[in-house]
């Protein structure tokens, strides 16, 4: 008798690839404000599969982030905007104009997607805070803690003295933004170059 091993199951990780690619039709260069939008069938069928690739996506979401510390701001980010994604579900398509209602919906939920797919690769990686918000933060705990940050005004409004270490502090942030953004577009386009 042959025996065979037991299988497991290894549940697929969600593929981004195509999420970002049906988010890209609804989002891409040739839906801007001027554009013709897709026809109510194709809104139809692009609506319905935003809609199934975020109920897909938003547990895994959350269970990547659950493993993260309870106080790291990567985790509290990908939650916010896991509920971000159920709000958006749970609003109606707006009726005031049945077309145009139904697109800015789809762009809605392109949109949602979309970040939803950028915090899924952050907290599946386990990266408890990203090079970004630590400059953030190291930003803003200068600015609390500086005295000539904190100076205010006649009126209590700060008044904006200048501070050698915050301009430095902001350009680091800035520089840690930048560089972010750059690796989400290089990102995206390897994605979307292997889905088609």
């Amino acid at each position: 008798m042959n025996a065979t091993a037991p299988t497991t199951v290894v549940e697929d990780s969600p593929d981004l690839a195509l999420m970002r690619e049906t988010a890209h039709r609804v989002l891409g260069p040739d839906s801007g404000p001027n554009a013709l939008p897709p026809t109510d069938e194709e809104l139809e069928t692009l609506t319905a599969t935003l809609r199934g690739h975020l109920d897909l996506l938003m547990p895994e979401v959350e269970r990547a982030a659950g493993r993260l510390p309870q106080n790291s701001v990567t985790r509290y980010g990908a939650m916010y905007c896991v509920g971000e994604a159920r709000g958006k579900l749970r609003a109606p398509e707006l009726g005031f104009a049945p077309l145009a209602g139904g697109v800015m919906y789809a762009r809605r939920l392109a949109r949602v997607l979309v970040a939803l797919c950028e915090h899924y690769e952050t907290v599946s990686a386990g990266v408890a805070e990203t090079p970004e918000q630590r400059a953030f933060e190291r930003l803003a705990e200068h600015c609390l803690r500086c005295p000539t940050c904190r100076t205010v005004d006649d009126d209590g409004a700060n008044a904006r003295l200048p501070c050698e270490e915050e301009d430095r502090l902001y350009d680091q942030y800035r520089r840690a933004c930048a560089r972010a953004a750059a690796a989400r577009r290089v990102s995206h386009g390897r994605s979307l170059g292997a889905s088609t």
